[in-house]
């Protein structure tokens, strides 16, 4: 699978969160990311679409994780 690019929606815009995404998880109500590099985020939210052609993975925010 190749790495994808996540984002969250703000309205009808997008917004890029994370690159090279090749790692996703989801728990109680956080979506938590790595990079092909090891580069964590976690983000407080849900997975509301996935473009599998143009690699993109698209969220819905809440708040920031720690």
């Amino acid at each position: 699978m190749c790495q994808s690019n996540v984002y969250a929606l703000e309205g009808d815009r997008e917004e890029l969160l994370l690159e090279d995404v090749s790692l996703i998880e989801t728990q109680n109500g956080s979506v938590t990311m790595c990079t092909l590099f090891g580069e964590p985020m976690a983000v407080e939210g849900r997975i509301v679409g996935i473009d599998l052609v143009r690699q993109k993975v698209y969220l819905e925010r809440t708040a920031t994780a720690d």
